[in-house]
């Protein structure tokens, strides 16, 4: 009963599917030249597959997961070649530290790791339930809609798709279209070793991916700004898809007076000017005690010359669009600036550069900078810094240098964020055992790993009755056995 259940409501969300594109059919293109009908087709493919054989058995995940694992090994240069052409810029070894073996070493935790999380958990049933008994058992949500943006191409597509197919989910996966080359690469990569009616890659325009959040999927994957997110949110509230949003946000830096000022500037430039500081987890703008910023200052700009001793030399990463340039040209004007580098860098680079702001309220603080433009503020007291950050937009990630001491405790406790990392920038987000994600503003849900799993399953309750039950003496009529089950239920 529950196949025949199943296959018919996945035949009426399909065809509710299906009513959205109808017209595409006739018209034939969106304005980047990409059928919708296309993404119409995959859908239904997708979803018409899930009707028929359900999710992806265990087996079949291990023996996907193996095979997008070597091919992604083999066609490592290649994606070293497109990012670096899409960017304009980009060296080869952050594509492949940043990128490549990432996505990588998140399907060997995976695969050792799989049998595991897919198992049903047995739930120990107490007074008055047993001797029932229960278990939950994960299963997949259905059909997955990933889309990726274009600062971290390859692993911002993968990485979410990793954890759709550990939970057995079908995806329609969406590369960016700001990064053409190696999109083209995600789709053809996968395409080769994945079945479509597994996995289909669509590609176009914003369009294309406002389109798909409008499908009668069974859960969306976002990664993007937190202004597309609330559009994501909903459109796909329309059919009550859950959605995983990982989204922008203000990291903010607090440099205690315990902290190793040295260590401290080099994980914060090195966290900072990696890809240019297109991360989504870079430090955003750096607290620093009044009386020590002049000597952190100059700690930072030291970090930052060891970093890249030749800015020429082809390791610091380009701006990847000309609309980012120009918006963080836009944003650095008027502002009192320190270079970092020596030199400066002819578009489309922008050169790392220090801001000097005297309060949280300048214009430069109240957006997520993107970018390689860090602002260092001066501050006196610690409730000044909580005040401060809670009047900004959410952070995916708050960093702490310094001793784990009450102040560290305080900060903590007085703001919010997805993560604390404590004497280091950006790394917590490659550790596939912990969850990512943000709050508020920087996103919802947790994936990478066991959350990624986890997000994309349906946690069912199995119960299972016994033939004796303590329960069926509380039914109707009641009499003094009903009454003496309530005092046990209710001792002080």
């Amino acid at each position: 009963m529950e196949c025949v259940t199943r296959s018919a409501s996945r035949s009426n969300r399909r065809m509710a599917g299906a009513d959205l594109y109808s017209k595409s059919r006739v018209t034939g293109m969106t304005n980047d030249g990409r059928s919708l009908a296309d993404l119409g087709s995959a859908f239904e493919r997708l979803s018409d597959a899930y009707s028929a054989k359900g999710g992806l058995a265990l087996n079949e995940r291990r023996e996907t997961l193996k095979a997008v694992r070597g091919s992604l090994i083999d066609r490592r240069e290649d994606y070293a070649k497109a990012i670096d052409a899409d960017f304009r810029g980009r060296s080869r070894h952050e594509t492949l530290i940043t990128e490549v073996s990432v996505v990588v070493s998140a399907i060997d935790h995976t695969l050792a790791n799989l049998k595991r999380w897919a198992s049903p958990k047995k739930i120990r049933l107490g007074f008055p339930f047993w001797p029932a008994s229960a278990e939950v058992r994960p299963q997949p949500r259905g059909v997955a809609g990933i889309i990726a943006p274009s600062n971290y191409p390859l692993q911002l597509t993968l990485m979410p798709l990793v954890g759709a197919l550990s939970a057995g989910c079908r995806a329609l996966v969406k590369p960016s279209e700001l990064t053409p080359r190696t999109s083209d690469l995600i789709s053809e990569h996968l395409h080769d070793v994945i079945d479509r009616g597994a996995v289909s890659v669509v590609q176009g325009g914003a369009d294309i991916a406002a389109a798909l959040t409008r499908l009668p999927l069974d859960i969306i994957q976002f990664t993007g700004s937190t202004h597309v997110g609330r559009k994501v949110a909903s459109a796909a509230a329309e059919h009550m898809t859950p959605t995983i949003l990982e989204l922008g946000g203000k990291s903010p830096v607090v440099v205690d007076e315990s902290a190793d000022l040295g260590a401290a500037a080099k994980s914060i430039m090195a966290g900072k000017l990696i890809n240019a500081g297109q991360t989504c987890v870079a430090p955003d703008y750096v607290f620093v005690p009044r009386p020590l910023k002049d000597q952190f200052v100059a700690q930072l700009q030291e970090a930052a010359g060891a970093l890249y001793p030749d800015p020429a030399n082809g390791d610091y990463t380009a701006i990847a669009s000309d609309r980012a340039l120009a918006r963080l040209i836009d944003l650095e004007a008027g502002q009192l600036c320190l270079p970092l580098f020596d030199r400066d860098l002819p578009p489309p680079y922008l050169a790392p550069k220090l801001v000097d702001v005297a309060t949280a309220n300048s214009p430069i603080m109240k957006q997520e900078i993107f970018g390689p433009l860090l602002p260092v503020v001066a501050y006196d007291e610690l409730t000044d810094v909580i005040a401060a950050i809670n009047a900004l937009p959410d952070a995916l990630a708050t960093y702490w240098f310094g001793s784990p001491n009450e102040r560290l405790e305080a900060l903590i406790q007085g703001t919010r964020s997805g993560a604390v990392s404590i004497n280091e920038t950006v790394l917590h987000a490659g550790i596939h055992a912990l969850p990512f994600g943000g709050v508020g503003q920087s996103g919802t849900g947790r994936y990478h790993g066991k959350a990624g799993f986890d997000s994309f399953s349906l946690e069912r309750v199995i119960f299972r009755q016994s033939r004796w039950s303590l329960t069926k003496l509380m039914r109707p009529p009641y009499g003094r056995t009903a009454e003496r089950i309530l005092e046990g239920l209710m001792k002080r």
